[in-house]
């Protein structure tokens, strides 16, 4: 039996094609879009040129110039480049030293807390004339001595550092180990006695004086970040340095230069 041909089955498979159609595009100029992050530059630096650069040199100027007040040094602040500082003094030349380690330690507020001001720091010297024509030495007053009504307070400090002494390192404001129970003691009465608590610092007469005044500026700093380390508030703290000065003892003896190096404690409180 044959099969008609009518009765074949034929098969179609249709395929249907997708095209897309992407439109061109030119690429787009970098002016001025390309300026932008050159414009905030400029921006920001104009800001810090014209803004906080003058805020920083006027604070920089105001706290060197109290700095030097506080310690009863003759001198003005003469220019002020960024953190960089002049400072004019009537002083001798031995008393650079002193005078450079003076303004260097000078503390301002910033947001990381309180750090060194100046970045540098040109001292410029003018030798003072006695009315004999002579030189006098730099006159830096001592700082014991605060009102009458204060003295209570005075009495307690000297009678700590008379039975125990700040020790510190050889040659160096680095404050020995074995010192905690006494900065302990000096940070409580700091506590009770109300008031700017004013640290000296002196050496004994070995070495050059300049230098001696420097280290002894940074030994009464040195105690005085103790204290604050310790809860006494930063504002309260003066930090001054003598050297040699005011010997309280012989120093041709080991003994008498031992007790000439000293850190002096007091208030300018009323009780």
């Amino acid at each position: 039996m044959s099969k008609h041909p009518d009765s074949s089955s034929v098969t179609t498979r249709q395929e249907s094609v997708r095209r897309y159609w992407r439109r061109a595009e030119s690429p787009r100029g970098w002016w001025p879009w390309g300026l932008l992050p050159v414009f905030g530059l400029v921006v920001l630096f104009l800001f810090g040129a014209l803004v906080t650069a003058p805020n920083i040199q006027a604070e920089v100027r105001t706290e060197v110039a109290d700095r030097f007040i506080n310690s009863g040094v003759a001198a003005s602040v003469v220019r002020s480049d960024g953190q960089g500082i002049s400072v004019r003094a009537l002083a001798q030349p031995e008393d650079e030293v002193y005078l450079h380690a003076l303004a260097r330690s000078t503390q301002c507020d910033t947001w990381a807390g309180q750090l060194t001001c100046p970045t540098a720091v040109n001292v410029l010297l003018s030798e003072p004339r006695s009315s004999e024509g002579t030189t006098p030495s730099l006159d830096i007053p001592a700082g014991a001595a605060g009102p009458a009504e204060g003295q209570g307070c005075n009495d307690q400090f000297s009678e700590i550092l008379t039975r125990a002494t700040v020790r510190f390192r050889s040659g160096s404001a680095t404050i020995d180990r074995g010192n905690e129970n006494l900065l302990q003691r000096l940070a409580q009465t700091a506590r009770t006695c109300p008031g700017q608590l004013i640290i000296d610092g002196y050496t004994d007469s070995r070495g050059a004086a300049g230098a001696n005044k420097a280290l002894s500026l940074a030994r009464a700093q040195a105690v005085g970040d103790a204290l604050i380390g310790l809860g006494i508030e930063s504002d309260r703290v003066t930090a001054r340095g003598f050297g040699e000065a005011n010997p309280i003892a012989d120093n041709e003896t080991a003994d008498g230069r031992a007790t000439n190096r000293r850190i002096v404690i007091t208030t300018d409180n009323l009780d």
